[in-house]
């Protein structure tokens, strides 16, 4: 059974100066652990970054911000950092994590059939418009997941540093750049690097396809089901 760390909502209210009347409304809480994500730093679907806040203060700061389903905390620096949505799988966030020594992430019980918690079939992810994909609630295809609205959106004004993966679809005639010899990862970090929408790869020919475009934003004769294939989408920041 996977451990849970249980804090007293009357704590947390504490450490963000609420007042007591207004935390006797509120219940005991439960974060849960991912020991899958430990030791490994994630920077997509970011609330806020690396604040310096000891672990109720953290905890306390993502209960109260209505955008925020996770918290990863650095035990070695203190860094505290807010997430928009759920994580399911270290191995199911593009680009993948970096290394970071004394990280661990929790979820709030907020998080349970979120976007970006895991899943097995479609009425597991509770968020409209959203689907199980490849085990991890997203958006359908083409849409952003919007953290202020809560919601998956056809707009989206401020790109964030992550990607959404969609296997075995792509988009054509839309390219910014066509790279050769590009390993999936690393044409995963160009699309991030120089503010693309959108990015194909082609696995057995190692072929990247960078594109402002999304899979909504072009017509139908230039999007389909391509095996083989990979579509990813930028994340929404906002």
């Amino acid at each position: 059974m996977t451990a849970v760390i249980e804090v007293t909502c009357f704590t947390i209210c504490l450490s963000q100066l609420f007042t007591r009347t207004f935390c006797t409304e509120c219940t005991d809480y439960q974060l849960t652990p991912l020991p899958d994500f430990d030791d490994k730093y994630v920077n997509q679907n970011l609330v806020w970054e690396n604040q310096v806040l000891i672990g109720v203060e953290c905890v306390g700061k993502c209960f109260f911000d209505h955008r925020c389903h996770s918290v990863q905390i650095d035990r070695n620096t203190g860094g505290c950092t807010g997430h928009a949505t759920a994580f399911a799988n270290h191995t199911k966030v593009y680009p993948p994590p970096t290394s970071r020594l004394g990280s661990r992430l929790y979820l709030l019980p907020r998080a349970s059939h979120y976007i970006g918690s895991g899943c097995t079939n479609d009425v597991d992810c509770h968020v409209a418009t959203s689907v199980c994909n490849d085990g991890v609630c997203t958006c359908q295809i083409g849409y952003w997941f919007s953290p202020s609205q809560k919601a998956c959106v056809t707009e989206c004004t401020t790109l964030g540093p992550g990607l959404v993966r969609y296997a075995g679809h792509a988009i054509w005639g839309n390219d910014l750049e066509d790279l050769t010899s590009i390993e999936d990862s690393q044409c995963q970090q160009l699309c991030i690097n120089i503010t693309c929408s959108s990015v194909d790869y082609d696995p057995p020919g190692k072929r990247c396809f960078l594109s402002s475009a999304t899979y909504l934003s072009v017509g139908s004769g230039s999007r389909g089901v391509h095996a083989g294939w990979v579509h990813y989408q930028r994340n929404c920041a906002s």
